[in-house]
């Protein structure tokens, strides 16, 4: 693979809680989920994500015998051992992360997906996108009550209180939504497939402050997206990003909880 990525912290000078990182056959993307900072953890997000990417890495890169969801078994057994003792776990927003990993074994191109990051994968004239929508359907309606009113107005602040509130509430819970979190079975919930290699061109893997060019905002559909990356490269699709979020700097074009989003992109040739 030849791989190009770009990532940005939604504000300068914040911490970024995207995580990547490509060997030869293998790419981890996480997205970690923002929490409060009285959320069980005394290390935090980043810290997080940092360790569950690397684990994931490891043994996705080390175990070929298994599965991609057995390896993001392992990296979130292998993380929440690592602050168990220290840190309450059994907390709904303990921190977490989305997760994209791609990896080719022989001849086999495998994927995995949680949650709301999204895979762009092009072949011949095909472009298949895998991304998780469960968030999306569980946070409907609360998330439509809360765009009805204008951003940070009086009802829009309560109304985002309930639409977190609701995410919280069925976070890793049956008919809910799941990420990667404290517990490993979360792993199951992955979506994953395979392809044959020879049928792969190129893919792309995005956190949804990347994606929101196109699944929140609607500035052109995927194959454009893809477009800009085989042509420009990803620090271009993500300097488009924030020029669309800059001409709506008030959320009332496009309402979404954060202005800007810490986003990061991937494009990969095989």
């Amino acid at each position: 693979m030849r791989v190009e990525f770009a990532t940005e912290p939604g504000h300068p000078g914040e911490p970024n809680e995207d995580f990547v990182v490509a060997g030869p056959t293998t790419l981890v993307l996480l997205d970690g989920v923002t929490s409060s900072s009285d959320n069980g953890c005394k290390h935090g997000v980043p810290w997080f994500v940092e360790r569950l990417g690397t684990a994931l890495f490891t043994h996705s890169c080390g175990r070929p015998d298994r599965s991609l969801a057995e390896c993001l078994h392992d990296a979130i057994e292998d993380t929440s051992a690592l602050h168990v003792d220290a840190c309450d776990l059994g907390r709904p927003d303990a921190p977490a992360a989305t997760a994209v990993v791609v990896r080719v074994v022989e001849d086999r191109l495998e994927y995995l997906v949680l949650s709301d990051s999204t895979l762009l994968i092009e072949r011949d004239d095909d472009l298949t996108v895998v991304t998780d929508d469960r968030l999306g359907v569980v946070g409907a309606a609360a998330r439509r009550r809360r765009n009805a009113h204008p951003p940070g107005s009086p009802g829009y602040l309560t109304a985002h209180q309930e639409y977190a509130d609701t995410v919280r509430a069925t976070r890793n819970v049956p008919g809910g939504h799941w990420v990667a979190a404290a517990d490993p079975a979360a792993a199951g919930e992955a979506l994953t497939g395979g392809l044959a290699l020879g049928e792969v061109h190129a893919f792309a893997a995005l956190t949804d402050g990347a994606s929101r060019l196109v699944d929140r905002f609607g500035i052109g559909d995927w194959d454009r997206l893809m477009t800009t990356l085989r042509h420009f490269g990803p620090a271009e699709l993500l300097a488009r990003v924030r020029a669309a979020e800059a001409s709506d700097a008030d959320g009332a074009r496009w309402p979404r909880g954060k202005v800007c989003d810490d986003a990061t992109a991937v494009w990969a040739l095989i």
